[in-house]
């Protein structure tokens, strides 16, 4: 009786030590993908060079600007413009600049392993979800060092002249909100640029494919900057800023402006935190079936169905 016991434990026991190593392999394979993006952007010369001319220019820039502060509040006692507002569009112009650059090395990416082939290989060692989830990590990763560099600049160069004297910023609120909306929109954006871009097989089509992402980011940024500020009892504005897409955006401008609650950040951060997972789906779906599709660029409702060659 306890032999067959024990031999019904192990046989019950068996498939969860088979999903476990499954799962276990799902991590190493992610992993090696992580590392291999790593490794590609910081041994490339170009990319480093970039980052620290960047990070040049961003500091010099922000010690002349925190000058002409510091300057004009020696003069008149007062700040010429609402630091709250300077800090959430600081924070959404580093966004838009992460994005477009992550948008780009991910797309690219995506294009030249389907028109090389290299993608027949790593779906069949690696699996489409560990391939999409190490591509964006690991590009992800580089991203914010680059940011993390640069913005050692520039809080460098606005030390240096005393800018910091003259702003009343809670930081620690603010920092932590930016690096939640942060996260949200580049893994939005990140997985929206991976989908479009496996709908191509050519570099030449790959403009045509992410520029509607594109058109909605300089739309994002210029009624965030622009519009929000002016607006924010709109319902609109309320609203727009609880959508996945948008909030990345509207939201570090209306907590900038004190338009917005606790309440009202922490549901809208929720719901962005549930839509990850749908949307890495439907690309992990929409990926899969057109990753070994070759030619011309595939229509949405084509992607979203398999192809027997596929």
């Amino acid at each position: 009786m306890t032999t067959l016991v024990t031999g019904t434990e192990v046989k019950a026991a068996t498939p969860a030590r088979a999903s476990q190593q499954a799962e276990i392999a799902q991590v190493n394979a992610a992993g090696s993908i992580i590392r291999r993006e790593l490794l590609t952007r910081l041994k490339n010369r170009t990319i480093v060079m970039a980052t620290i001319v960047l990070a040049l220019f961003a500091g010099v820039g922000a010690g002349v600007g925190g000058w002409f502060l510091v300057d004009a509040y020696r003069g008149t006692g007062t700040v010429p413009i609402n630091t709250g507002v300077l800090l959430a569009t600081a924070m959404i112009t580093a966004l838009l600049a992460a994005l477009v650059y992550s948008s780009q090395i991910l797309s690219l990416g995506v294009v030249e392993e389907k028109s090389s082939r290299i993608v027949e290989i790593l779906l069949t060692k690696i699996g489409v979800g560990p391939l999409l989830a190490g591509k964006m990590i690991g590009v992800g990763l580089v991203t914010f060092a680059q940011l993390f560099v640069v913005g050692v600049a520039v809080v460098a160069g606005f030390s240096v002249v005393g800018g910091w004297s003259v702003l009343n910023i809670e930081f620690g609120p603010s920092l932590l909100w930016f690096f939640v909306w942060f996260m949200q929109g580049f893994i939005t954006f990140a997985t929206l640029s991976t989908l479009l871009a496996s709908t191509v097989s050519r570099q030449e089509d790959l403009g045509t494919a992410s520029k509607p992402l594109s058109v909605i980011q300089m739309v994002l940024l210029v009624v965030a900057m622009h519009v929000v500020p002016h607006h924010l009892d709109a319902l609109w504005v309320k609203v727009v800023s609880y959508l996945p897409l948008f909030s990345s955006y509207v939201m570090p401008m209306r907590f900038a402006t004190n338009s917005v609650s606790t309440l009202e950040i922490v549901i809208a951060a929720v719901i962005a935190a549930a839509a990850v997972p749908l949307l890495f789906r439907l690309t992990i779906r929409i990926y899969r079936n057109n990753a070994l599709r070759t030619g011309s660029r595939v229509s949405f409702r084509k992607s979203m169905t398999s192809d027997d060659l596929a």
